[in-house]
């Protein structure tokens, strides 16, 4: 060999395998998977808390408690009115399509028919002098025609039951929720939107933050929508936030907060949130004919 070494085979003394491994001593790289986090919800009193501190859980009580509680102070308010008229569907289709959902175990709730049509159109651009207009026309994707029969917390709960997420999918939904309803108000938190809105909030921060994705056809069953309307409702969203899906920790942090304080705030001012909401299309102008 080089350097002078001189290697025999024959008389190199073989080796005994290492000891098998034991993962409970290496305390460098075990990691505990069952150490669970508090599943209690936080009543936080400043935009500075540590979201690693909470389970799934308690992030989901966290935003369905401060929903809930946003419903109560902004009331019932109608949605605007369709753009056009559109064609009546094939309710046939619609009865089979309903059977099917149902037939699942997961598909227990449903949240009831929308407001908006399937084919209804999200751009108004010819009747929208402005933006709060076409916003007001997007807004109407999230309308249940009836309140439906079970409580937002009984909704997220059998949602978390069947397609759990982690914190930060929850506190990103809560960020959105809050963007939406309180800070832009574009849409109203009442009995009639929040099921679909906490829906497709989740939804759309599931896809923004996990890799790991829960399929669309389970996401739809167990949210009590066809998939077709789940599709609708996440790109409803996407253009009432503007596409701005961009959060960090402290972000996430403080619109939980802030949609807990609006909460806290509202219940002392009870129905005047709603008097802020103007949803309404303009009147649309009738064409003069030309004189003979």
């Amino acid at each position: 060999m080089e350097d002078g070494v001189a290697a025999d085979a024959g008389t190199a003394t073989p080796r005994s395998p290492p000891p098998p491994p034991s993962p409970s001593s290496a305390t460098s790289v075990y990691v505990d998977l069952h150490n669970h986090k508090p599943n209690e919800p936080l009543k936080l009193e400043s935009e500075r808390w540590d979201i690693h501190s909470i389970s799934g859980l308690a992030a989901l009580r966290m935003l369905f408690q401060a929903l809930e509680a946003l419903v109560e102070v902004t009331g019932d308010i109608p949605p605007t009115p369709p753009v056009s008229r559109p064609t009546t569907p094939n309710t046939e289709d619609t009865r089979q399509l309903a059977l099917r959902r149902l037939s699942s175990p997961e598909a227990a709730m449903s949240i009831g028919s929308p407001e908006a049509h399937p084919h209804e159109p999200l751009a108004v651009q010819q009747y929208a002098p402005d933006a709060s207009v076409q916003n007001a026309a997007i807004a109407r994707r999230f309308f249940s025609k009836k309140k439906p029969s079970f409580s937002l917390e009984q909704y997220l709960l059998r949602l978390h039951e069947h397609c759990p997420h982690s914190p930060a999918v929850y506190l990103a939904a809560a960020s959105f929720c809050h963007r939406l309803c309180v800070a832009e108000l574009k849409v109203p938190a009442t009995n009639r939107t929040i099921h679909r809105l906490a829906l497709a909030s989740i939804r759309v921060s599931e896809k923004a933050l996990e890799d790991n994705k829960w399929r669309q056809e389970r996401m739809a069953k167990v949210g009590g929508v066809t998939k077709k309307s789940l599709n609708h409702l996440e790109i409803a969203l996407l253009f009432l936030l503007e596409f701005k899906l961009l959060v960090n920790e402290e972000v996430l942090a403080s619109r939980m907060f802030l949609l807990q304080q609006a909460a806290r705030q509202g219940v002392a001012t009870k129905g005047k949130l709603g008097d802020q909401f103007k949803l309404k299309l303009p009147l649309r102008k009738r064409m003069a004919l030309p004189k003979s």
